[in-house]
């Protein structure tokens, strides 16, 4: 069951406006439109009507208003008992994240948390870091890890673990001898990018536009939906890429390619976030908590 359905349902109700409930609980009006939406297709029944500027529950609609306002009563009452019974109680978290946090980071993370909590049943999507953020603010997620951030009043968030960034090149690359680069040198070379939307990207960006130079400049030949694209891109000589020191991890070295540090201005930071909002289940508090106090004993 899913309570946010019913609490938004009986927010729509008492304001009688879309618009209006879509402001006060921090989501989207199409967002909105999709709970009442997800809740006619369930019971197979329409729930509202338009009066004039104003939205009217039908018989089988006020019959939810009130079976909604108990349900919610009736767990809010129980969530309250069960945390007071168990700190470990069970629990649910829905995780996303971008790319090198997902695939390199939070498994161990969880691992941990789990070993602590082995109650709470976790899940994790991995999509780039603007997908997380409009995710996380539609609140279908609980808590986001991202390599860049969004602007959004409807996220919350803090900084996290800071990630250095590192060239790639072909082992047979006229750099690829070399300890240090800047990005000065690069600018002759083909470049292999992740696509619009990721955290690595707009970290690249970033420090391109600290230097003045523009993204246009660059010679793109690939732009690739996944690091293990860009690792495999670059290995087989197609170009250079900048990426999270996390995905060239010792198991996952690779002969063919190069790594090489930047003298200068070549980090970024991971961020958590989740919804903007007053409350948030007990679990998800006791995910944030153990995120905010284990960074230091996990590194790449």
């Amino acid at each position: 069951m899913n309570l946010n359905l019913y609490k938004t349902y009986v927010k729509v109700v008492e304001t009688q406006n879309l618009s209006r409930t879509a402001e006060e609980i921090g989501l989207s009006q199409p967002a909105v439109t999709k709970q009442i939406q997800a809740l006619e297709d369930m019971f197979g029944v329409l729930l509202l009507e338009r009066s004039g500027r104003r939205l009217k529950t039908t018989e089988a609609g006020e019959t939810l208003y009130q079976c909604a306002r108990d349900i919610i009563k009736a767990m809010d009452k129980t969530e309250k008992a069960m945390e007071e019974v168990s700190e470990s109680r069970r629990g649910t978290l829905c995780i996303g994240a971008s790319t090198i946090p997902g695939q390199y980071i939070l498994p161990a993370f969880i691992k941990h948390f789990k070993d602590r909590f082995p109650n709470v049943t976790i899940s994790m999507d991995i999509a780039d870091t603007e997908k997380i953020f409009n995710r996380i603010a539609d609140r279908e997620l609980d808590v986001g890890v991202v390599g860049g951030w969004i602007n959004n009043r409807k996220v919350d968030g803090f900084v996290w673990l800071e990630d250095d960034l590192v060239v790639i090149v072909p082992s047979d690359h006229h750099l690829a001898t070399r300890e240090y680069v800047e990005l000065p040198d690069l600018l002759g070379e083909k470049w292999i990018m992740r696509e619009k939307g990721s955290g690595t990207r707009r970290a690249i960006e970033d420090i391109l536009n600290a230097q003045g130079i523009k993204r246009e400049e660059l010679d793109i030949c690939l732009e690739a939906g996944s690091t293990g694209a860009v690792l495999a891109a670059v290995e087989s000589g197609m170009g250079i890429s900048i990426i999270s020191q996390w995905a060239l991890k010792p198991s996952e070295s690779r002969s063919g390619l190069a790594c090489i540090k930047f003298s200068s201005q070549g980090s970024r930071h991971f961020y958590i976030i989740y919804p903007h909002q007053k409350s948030r289940r007990k679990t998800v508090i006791n995910f944030l908590d153990f995120l905010r106090k284990s960074s230091e004993d996990i590194s790449p």
